[in-house]
């Protein structure tokens, strides 16, 4: 189970990303991209290290989600994992259509 405190980001990015936003909150800001002042400090929203935690790459967020709950099979799909051209495409494929074919099955793949 991974935790909230992880960081899934390489320490190389995370500090270029660090720099970037501290680069950023330095810039003058305009009226329009500020939405109020007093409801949100933008010093403490821009530079907070919860809010450097939550950006996760994209990897490390499919993992929390864990399982798809449906099962829609399709052949197409299957043809696309396990159809004779994709078998004859690697090494190990080409072995289990030998293989079949050594012992004599009918279709030796989809």
């Amino acid at each position: 189970m991974i935790c909230f405190q992880c960081r899934a980001v390489p320490a190389t990015l995370r500090s270029s990303m660090t720099a970037a936003t501290r680069y950023l909150s330095h810039q003058p800001r305009t009226p329009s991209t500020i939405l109020s002042t007093s409801a949100f400090p933008h010093s403490s929203t821009i530079t907070s290290p919860a809010a450097q935690q939550q950006s996760r790459s994209f990897s490390a967020s499919a993992c929390l989600l864990g399982k798809r709950s449906t099962y829609n099979p399709s052949r197409r799909v299957q043809k696309r994992r396990h159809g004779f051209l994709s078998r004859v495409k690697t090494r190990t494929g080409r072995m289990i259509i030998q293989r079949r074919k050594a012992r004599g099955r009918k279709n030796l793949s989809w």
